[in-house]
């Protein structure tokens, strides 16, 4: 009877094991949990070769690596594909397999053009591909001198003209290069330059150009030693000072001032006010003979803001009125 009641204990104790086992196992779940992480896996080496400055055009000083591991041990032979974009740029190998330690490298040849770059390192099917490693490429050494801007400007004789001159050293890619000197001189016309030297930066180095008080033709020139292109000429247009305006108003009924006296070179601006549809003009009343000379007259205008100017060159005493009332309104210019 003490064996009956044992063996039924240890059946259900069996049973209830039973039970426990099919709850761990899920119950016939079909797996609702995150996927595990890919068992290989592709990282930057320790001693990876990222953030390196390099010269445009040139091999990395550093190889650039990777890490590729299975399950956290190191992979071997598995392939890594290399790119790096850019005119240019280069790896080399492209591609490449991993070592006994699950390490790949290549060297990394930068693009023409200076700045921020990047190249990546690609395991198929791997975790944290692709690889990104970061790169500063900086001009190589400058080979060549060019205008950036200011040449053939116009401006008044002793005047600084409105644009500094500009020029720009590059390396033989084209990227600008700072630290160069750049002297500069005034070759013709009698102007100035300053200042006479200035240094590079990226974009280029300046100088402000003064004029000569020689009218036409004017040169400067910036220069840089053993530079192609060097030197480069700026050439200018010198033009005489506007002649001393003096003003005069129209209205319907006046010249205002109606009498002016003025030094010879003088110009004389007359400026229609608020004359409605009502038409004027600047009619020379002059004979010709001495004692009364002329000038040439405006035609005849109508509206606010019309304007008529003549350069009073010659000594003497001018007359005018308006050509379509006669003898109302008048005017006088005395020129000394």
């Amino acid at each position: 009877m003490r064996e009956t009641t044992s063996l039924r204990g240890a059946g259900r104790c069996t049973a209830a094991l039973l039970v426990l086992l099919a709850a761990c196992s899920g119950g016939g779940d079909s797996g609702s949990g995150p996927p595990p992480p890919p068992a290989v896996t592709v990282a930057k080496a320790p001693v990876s070769g990222n953030a390196q400055t390099g010269t445009v055009g040139q091999a990395l000083a550093s190889p650039i690596r990777v890490l590729v591991t299975r399950d956290g041990l190191p992979e071997v032979g598995t392939t890594v594909t290399w790119s790096a974009p850019g005119t240019g740029a280069s790896v080399a190998p492209p591609s490449g397999v991993t070592d006994a330690a699950g390490l790949a490298a290549t060297s990394w040849t930068l693009p023409q053009a200076a700045g921020a770059k990047t190249a990546t390192a690609a395991v198929a099917g791997a975790g944290g591909s692709p690889v990104s490693f970061t790169a500063t490429a900086l001009p190589g050494p400058a080979t060549q001198l060019a205008l950036e801007s200011g040449n053939g400007q116009t401006g008044e004789v002793s005047t600084v003209l409105a644009i500094p001159l500009k020029v720009r050293a590059a390396d033989q890619f084209g990227n600008g290069v700072a630290g160069i000197v750049i002297s500069w001189l005034a070759t013709g016309g009698g102007g100035s330059v300053a200042p006479p030297t200035s240094t590079t930066d990226a974009s280029g180095a300046t100088t402000v150009w003064t004029l000569g008080a020689t009218l036409g033709a004017q040169s400067a020139q910036g220069t840089a030693a053993g530079l192609a292109g060097s030197p480069v000429a700026f050439a200018a247009t010198a033009v005489p000072p506007p002649p001393f305006t003096v003003d005069v108003s129209v209205t319907n009924n006046a010249f205002t001032p109606s009498a002016i006296t003025i030094a010879a070179g003088t110009r004389v601006r007359w400026t229609w006010g608020a004359t409605g549809a009502i038409p004027h003009s600047v009619e020379s009343t002059g004979t010709g003979l001495p004692g009364s000379p002329t000038f040439t007259s405006s035609t005849t205008m109508t509206g606010a803001g019309a304007v008529y100017t003549f350069t009073f060159l010659a000594p003497g005493t001018y007359t005018y009125d308006c050509a379509v009332h006669l003898g109302l309104m008048t005017g006088t210019v005395i020129v000394n």
